[in-house]
């Protein structure tokens, strides 16, 4: 079945509510998810995957608020930290006009690419190395992202910010993926993942009863 970006967007974010995530990290993880779904890049399907592992546990606490050049994520999920660290380093880069620091331990990288993608709005572009390999590239009319960050298989890694964007020859495009989808066609997630986060948004709304109905509440679809 086909849905809309604000449909996928309005379930996600009501999920991310029914999980425990705070007004406002509830809807950056919704971006996250929704911005996945919308590249063809199944983000529904992994929230369904991780949705155990965050319920009722979401910590999106920076451990220091200082700039350090490695930071140990130590496996917690970039849907509840990765907001807060970007908009963090993203300060700095401006700031510096480019940074570079050394990720570890980082359990779902694919997450952090919308976030880095929203940053280009800025004029914040970015590019993730490991192991002498370019893994990402964010610019304007490039993004190329790596088989191994879309199956988040890349837990140690460079991510390089920079107000000056980044070129990337032909031999190495060769090994990469470029992003180029028509959303408007409409969004096709996993139906089963689908139903699974449904069932996540629906701890979000209040049982009808006479009072609810008096007050104009009430379950309802995601597009209520």
């Amino acid at each position: 079945m086909s849905y809309s970006y604000y449909e996928v967007y309005t379930n996600a974010q009501r999920a991310f509510s029914g999980l425990g995530f705070p007004y406002g990290a509830d809807e950056d993880a919704a971006y996250i998810i929704s911005w996945l779904e919308a590249f063809e890049l199944d983000g529904i399907h992994l929230l369904s995957i991780i949705k155990k592992k965050i319920d009722s546990n979401f910590n999106g606490v920076l451990g220091n608020n200082k700039l350090t050049n490695q930071i140990n994520l130590e496996n917690r999920s970039c849907l509840m930290i990765g907001p807060g660290l970007i908009d963090f380093l993203n300060f700095h880069t401006l700031k510096n006009n480019g940074i570079k620091i050394e990720f570890q331990n980082c359990s779902d990288p694919l997450f952090l690419i919308p976030l880095l993608y929203r940053a280009v709005k800025k004029n914040i572009f970015s590019k993730i190395i490991s192991k002498n390999k370019i893994y990402t590239v964010l610019g304007k009319n490039e993004i190329f992202i790596h088989d191994d960050i879309k199956n988040n298989k890349c837990e140690n890694f460079i991510l390089n910010l920079s107000t000056n964007e980044y070129q990337i020859d032909n031999e190495e495009a060769l090994d990469y993926n470029l992003l180029n989808t028509n959303i408007s066609n409409g969004l096709n997630p996993n139906q089963s993942s689908w139903d699974e986060i449904s069932d996540l948004a629906f701890r979000t709304y209040v049982p009808e009863s006479e009072e609810s109905r008096e007050k104009g509440a009430g379950g309802g679809d995601a597009n209520d």
